[in-house]
């Protein structure tokens, strides 16, 4: 019964291996016929992340210093032989009242004064306080203000600026790009100065430079010897008050010999009176010269009077405060000055080098 079984079973082998040598053989022939039915299409698995969204990407750690240029970088263009990079600029923080255009038009003052070879043979500058005053009392350029009352214009100018702590604010700001400008606008900007007998439409030299700059260092020394005196002496402002007020005099006095003429009256009182008054008032414009030229001795008296006169306007209603105006402005001037001489042994240094 065993044996009979084992046989069963080393037939059903047997078979299973016809069967399947059969199929192996008969892979690439013809299919046998099978039924056909519509068969659905499995759905599309969703599209799956990389691996290194779940489990982050492999950083390496780089060393190279944060100086270092990239691998891969663009060389910069080629500079063309002969071509020169572009001047670099001075950005300054413009001021709301005092404008940038103030400085362009006080280094046209000095330059438009300057004469490289005067009627005398020798280079000058005709730039005086005296003339800067009047220059900006006749047009406020640079100056933001509004209205056409040229006087009050001014005095609100004078109101916001002249004070210590605005007066160096503004030539932090402003000193630096003046000093460039006014350089590079004698070095490159043709205009006309006087030559002689003659005038040129011409650029400046670079000895002619150093030569204006020198001459306004000077001119700009005198001014800041004269406001040192105000704030150091308030008694000169007093003096210049004293004259106003005889000069006050000299027209009433005047005005009353007039009066008298058109009225047929006698006329000698009142002719002594205004003799009287104009001696006074002379004395009081002499006093203050006198004393001011102690400070600047090269100072003409037509310079020193004016300014005594125009100290005294500045001082009215706020003499404390803008005497100490005075001597900020002072200081302020001797540092341009400097800045003047040092410019042009600048100058002087690199000329000699070339």
């Amino acid at each position: 019964m065993k044996q009979n079984r084992t046989a069963l079973i080393l037939i059903a082998c047997a078979v299973l291996l016809a069967v399947g040598a059969f199929l192996i053989l008969n892979r690439n022939g013809e299919e046998p016929s099978a039924v056909r039915q519509e068969v659905a299409q499995p759905a599309a698995e969703p599209a799956k992340a990389p691996d290194w969204v779940d489990k982050g990407q492999e950083a390496k750690p780089d060393y190279s210093p944060s100086t270092a240029e990239p691998e891969k970088t663009t060389p910069p263009p080629a500079v063309e032989a002969g071509k020169h990079e572009e001047p670099k600029t001075i950005e300054v923080s413009e001021d709301k009242v005092v404008t940038f255009t103030f400085v362009e038009s006080l280094a046209d003052f000095l330059l438009h004064r300057f004469q490289p070879r005067g009627p005398n043979g020798k280079p000058d500058s005709l730039a005086t306080a005296v003339a800067l005053n009047r220059y900006y009392g006749r047009e406020l350029d640079g100056f933001a203000v509004s209205g056409d009352d040229i006087r009050a214009s001014r005095k609100a100018v004078y109101d916001y600026a002249f004070n210590p702590g605005m007066l160096k604010t503004l030539y932090d700001i402003y000193a630096p790009a003046f000093m460039v400008h006014l350089v590079d606008t004698a070095a490159n900007t043709e205009r006309e100065y006087v030559v002689g007998k003659s005038t040129e439409n011409r650029t400046l030299t670079t000895e002619e430079i150093k030569v204006m700059l020198r001459l306004n260092a000077r001119r700009i020394e005198r001014t800041a010897e004269v406001f040192h005196a105000f704030a150091d002496d308030p008694s000169i402002i007093e003096m210049a008050g004293k004259y106003r007020r005889a000069a006050k005099a000299v027209e009433r006095a005047n005005g009353q010999l007039q009066t008298a003429m058109a009225e047929g009256k006698a006329t000698g009182q009142a002719s002594d009176r205004l003799k009287q008054a104009i001696l006074f008032r002379e004395r009081s414009r002499a006093e203050i010269v006198t004393h001011l030229r102690r400070v600047c001795q090269s100072c003409p008296d037509t310079e020193l009077f004016y300014l005594s006169q125009w100290a005294y306007r500045r001082t009215l209603g706020q003499p404390e405060e803008k005497l100490k105006a005075f001597g900020t402005a002072a200081d302020l001037m001797d540092d341009l000055a400097g800045r003047f001489r040092a410019k042009a042994e600048e100058l002087k240094e690199a000329d000699s080098n070339n």
